[in-house]
């Protein structure tokens, strides 16, 4: 039988190596080809036979390098370079401004979230059409990420409605908040807005944060870890714990099942799955032109020109 082939966007993330884990784990005679936003050593964005060992696993047979979604153009750049069709995309990259209430997220920042962490893998779905595509969110609606998740809410949303209307072909693994360089990074961008006060709830936060004696990185994890503990509780299967990057594999591998649902969730020890969206928040669909924009996106992809 021939080897499928896996396509895995974005792989030097901790989404991303976790993703080859799980296939690798999976599938033992797997390809796998990943891309990356650095350029070779030559300057090329050409598909090479070695990978960037400082970054990427070795258990990859290729790398297309100068996918850099800063620049959605660079997509372009996948497609020419492979040797063979893809059965399986992961799609990992995900960036948006954060910092202030999903509510109050300005139509322009949403549309940019969009450019980068939906366009992109819709694009990809239509050209490459591979039999399955997995992607990865969060729980957005829980209050600690409901104050300042900003147009990332959105970009979540869209993708998740797309997998339960095509479970087949589309499966999101939603994780818990587990440290990564990506929660650094919405942390310092949090951190920002709240020493500003300049969103409900802020100053409250900045109080509690100066109190707890923790950095705000620190502060913030436990924060939402709380409101993970008690406001998911009913799905827990052991006691709870945070995330860790061991738990994405055993979710990714869920997400490649032939049966699968469209959700995979994961929190700590505990996995399971949704075939249908739960959660709609209202403060999501107060701010009605974002909403409207991730409700229009469907699996025949006429808007992503």
């Amino acid at each position: 039988m021939k080897p499928k082939h896996y396509l895995v966007v974005g792989a030097s993330s901790v989404a991303g190596q976790k993703a080859i884990e799980a296939i690798r784990a999976k599938d033992a005679n797997a390809k796998i080809t990943v891309t990356t936003s650095k350029a070779d050593a030559g300057g090329s964005t050409a598909l090479t036979d070695r990978v960037d060992e400082n970054r990427l696993s070795s258990a990859v047979e290729t790398t297309v390098f100068g996918v850099d979604l800063s620049k959605p153009e660079s997509i372009r750049n996948i497609k020419p370079a492979l040797n063979a069709p893809v059965d399986v995309l992961v799609f990992c990259p995900a960036f948006g401004m954060v910092g202030y209430p999903a509510e109050l997220a300005p139509i322009e920042d949403v549309e940019a979230c969009f450019d980068f962490s939906v366009r992109p893998v819709l694009s990809l779905i239509d050209e490459l059409n591979p039999g399955l595509t997995i992607g990865f969110s969060s729980y957005y609606w829980l209050k600690s990420l409901e104050i300042a998740y900003g147009s990332m809410a959105f970009a979540k949303y869209a993708l998740e409605k797309l997998a339960v209307e095509n479970p087949n072909h589309i499966r999101i693994v939603r994780a818990g908040l587990f440290p990564s360089k990506s929660l650094r990074g919405i942390c310092l961008l949090i951190q920002r807005g709240v020493q500003k006060e300049n969103f409900p709830g802020a100053t409250q936060l900045k109080t509690d944060w100066k109190a707890s004696g923790l950095s705000f990185s620190d502060y913030f994890t436990q924060f939402a870890q709380g409101y993970e503990k008690k406001d998911l509780a009913q799905y827990f299967t052991t006691p709870y714990r945070g995330t860790e990057e061991k738990d994405l594999v055993g979710a990714i591998g869920a997400a490649l099942e032939p049966h699968a649902k469209g959700i995979i969730n994961v929190v700590g020890d505990s996995l399971w799955q949704e075939d249908k969206l739960t959660h709609v928040p209202d403060f999501m669909a107060r701010n009605k032109e974002a909403f409207r924009l991730a409700e229009s996106f469907d699996i025949r992809h006429q808007n992503i020109a």
